[in-house]
């Protein structure tokens, strides 16, 4: 329960805030956002869960709301507060300004640091293995297995002065510190990794950067970090952060969470991955016979390239599309998994017989003496091979399961693509089409208090499509709607009178560039938002010559380029237009001036085009359960309200929103998509 104490400590973290923040207003949503999120944490509501979902529109000042609130709570309760944001730019942004900015307001003190993923750290022990002068680096390159070509001069030139930078503490040990990071296949041979690594074992421990990061995020009381890490922690067993029991969670940008797992739960591996695989891991047992003199290992070798010779001739003849073949719901066909098994069995067998010589080789550095640099390349070789194996082993084994009825279905999938030599390689892939369950079992039913927040959270008004895709009851957790604390009603939202359905896309294109160009003002700040590139570019195509202000479209810069643009064009009193797609419909903040229309092109179904998708699709036609009014319309919704999220960022922001999609005046959904809108001026043209 919430004691006099807290009370009073979120109390003057409030008015700290309302002190110490530069144009602070006063807004009775941030209040509610507050109490709510202190009540729920704190186990005021009885038989629910310490979990909130809060729907906080552009301007509710959500992210002081969270601190004021769960910081005080957090200490209180000995928990970690873990901030976890959908992408790099609002974590920046909370790293860089919210966070520092609490530190001044907040009534309670407090450390807090940055959380990143292993693989975004050096392992310094590599770097100084591929660069010191005595290190017998041609043998390294000539014996590691793992390098698919000798590194060049340039390579090992870069990497030299990586390492002069860390030992003289110019360059911290992280990636995103680098001006100019090398490329991905030689830092992957750097890189910190969760297999190679030898923890406390390592002479460089106290020197390693990955492990000072985590030793600073270990003594803080608030971690800074994203959905992805906070997932791939939590499923690979909490190697970055504290156990899920001991966090209070904020997950900004909730909206994208679920898509966010979906991704975390699925894995893949082609044909030739496994046949390289299992040459590196015979290969990394002949290096250990070498230096040990055990006996001779068995080669697996030729029955696995016999499998798979087996297999690719049969999954050869599928009928791919787009070089994809997606199995039905119904599951995989035997003469498939009967050799997918077969595959299983022998990878498993290679696997113990694999980990038995890892074993014996950690047992023999511990009493002999090796050469370190003869050591360290064994050990990052029998680490990768570990990893590999790990993952074709997981991969076999989720593709082989047989449907449980009762769950909904995996999506199984092969993908097709040409190697340089003209030969097929072969994806195999395997996926959730549901990670609600999960996400229960893993973060709801076990972490000690969740916000879960967004400017956008509901589809269509209600919660229910989030709850759906995160496995959320609504009679077991708190639910908090916001109103907006601006003047929507002084927004026109147009419904642009066109004869054209966006379905007829010819004709469709030709009167939304001749509608744009009767009704962009070449003097003003306009968005226009497109569905689809092509659309985008054949319009710009047809109004380029006929506005008289620069055209700024996505693909030709860079969104921060874009933005930056647009902005110096209305500095300078200049009219500018920005094209673009899904990405300016949302984290795009344009206020005042600087943004006076926004043109939506047509309303954003989603068409199940991923396996992922159609797999969800077949499922649910195969319950009698309707995709569109489930899953197309609901997301529909929450696209269309982000995207005319753009116009209004500040109380005194006003403006006009256009669509031209006909289907909200001729479809029966129309009226739903529009009742689910801010409180604009509806105009039917």
């Amino acid at each position: 329960m919430l004691t006099t104490k807290l009370k009073q400590q979120i109390r003057y973290s409030f008015e700290g805030a309302k002190a110490q923040l530069n144009n602070y207003s006063n807004r009775s949503s941030q209040n509610r956002m507050i109490a709510e999120i202190s009540k729920t944490l704190m186990g005021e509501y009885p038989d629910s869960n310490p979990l909130i979902c809060v729907e906080a529109p552009t301007g509710t000042g959500k992210t002081m709301a969270y601190f004021a609130s769960c910081l005080p709570i957090a200490i209180a309760l000995k928990k970690k507060l873990v901030i976890a944001s959908a992408n790099v730019a609002l974590q920046e942004q909370i790293l860089n300004k919210d966070i520092v900015e609490a530190t001044k307001y907040s009534s309670v003190d407090f450390e807090y640091a940055l959380a990143k993923g292993r693989s975004r750290y050096v392992c310094i022990r590599n770097l100084i293995n591929l660069t010191e002068e005595n290190s017998n680096s041609t043998s390294l390159f000539e014996d590691a297995l793992l390098w698919d070509e000798k590194p060049t001069k340039t390579d090992l030139d870069t990497l030299s002065e990586m390492a002069d930078n860390y030992s003289t503490k110019k360059w911290s040990g992280e990636i995103d510190d680098l001006e100019t990071p090398p490329e991905n296949s030689l830092w992957q041979k750097i890189a910190c990794n969760r297999f190679t690594c030898n923890s406390k074992n390592c002479e460089f421990y106290n020197d390693c950067s990955f492990f000072k990061a985590r030793k600073k995020a270990s003594q803080s009381d608030v971690i800074i970090a994203n959905h992805d890490l906070v997932l791939a922690d939590i499923i690979n067993g909490n190697n970055v952060l504290p156990g899920v029991e001991d966090c209070i969670f904020v997950f900004d940008e909730a909206h994208h969470l679920s898509q966010k797992a979906l991704s975390h739960f699925s894995t893949g591996g082609s044909t030739e991955f496994m046949k390289t695989s299992i040459r590196q891991s015979q290969g990394s047992i002949d290096q250990i016979n070498k230096i040990t003199r055990s006996k001779t290992s068995k080669s697996y070798i030729e029955k696995v390239d016999e499998a798979l010779k087996e297999l690719t001739d049969l999954i050869s003849e599928l009928d791919y599309k787009d070089d994809i073949f997606l199995f039905p719901i119904t599951g995989i066909p035997n003469e498939i998994t009967n050799l997918t098994k077969q595959l299983f069995a022998l990878f498993n067998s290679a696997y113990n017989d694999f980990y038995e010589y890892k074993e014996g080789w950690e047992e023999f550095i511990k009493v002999n003496k090796i050469e370190q640099s003869t050591s360290d390349n064994i050990n990052n070789i029998v680490g990768q091979n570990h990893q590999n194996l790990s993952s074709i082993l997981s991969l076999l084994s989720t593709f082989n399961q047989t449907q449980d009825p009762e769950k909904p279905p995996l999506s199984n999938w092969i993908s097709q693509s040409r190697l340089a030599n003209k030969k097929f390689n072969y994806q195999l892939n395997s996926a959730k089409i549901d990670v609600s369950s999960s996400l229960n079992a893993m973060i709801w039913s076990k972490a000690a208090g969740v916000v879960l927040t967004s400017a956008t959270l509901t589809a269509l008004g209600s919660f229910n499509r989030l709850n759906q895709q995160l496995g959320l009851e609504l009679s077991e957790n708190q639910y908090l709607r916001l109103a907006s604390p601006f003047n929507h009603k002084s927004v026109e939202f147009k419904v642009g009178k066109i004869k054209a359905s966006p379905t007829n896309v010819f004709e469709h294109t030709q009167e939304v560039a001749l509608e744009l160009i009767k009704r962009i003002d070449s003097s003003s700040a306009t968005l226009v938002l497109f569905a689809s590139n092509n659309q985008m570019q054949e319009v710009a195509d047809l109004i380029e010559k006929s506005i008289d202000c620069e055209l700024l479209i996505q693909g030709e810069y860079s969104k921060k380029i874009i933005l930056q643009k647009h902005i110096e064009n209305r500095n300078n009193n200049k009219g500018s237009i920005i094209f673009g797609l899904d990405s300016f419909a949302e984290g795009v903040d344009l206020k005042g001036d600087n943004l006076n229309h926004v043109f939506i092109s047509k309303l954003r179904f989603s068409v199940p085009t991923s396996p992922i998708e159609m797999t969800t699709q077949s499922y649910l036609e195969s319950m009698n359960r309707n995709s569109f009014m489930e899953i197309s319309l609901p997301d529909a919704s929450l696209r269309l309200i982000q995207a005319c999220g753009r116009l209004i960022r500040t109380e005194t922001d006003s403006g006009t929103i256009t669509i031209f999609d006909n289907r909200l005046v001729s479809k029966f959904y129309g009226k739903l998509l529009l009742k689910a809108l801010p409180d604009f001026k509806i105009v039917i043209e």
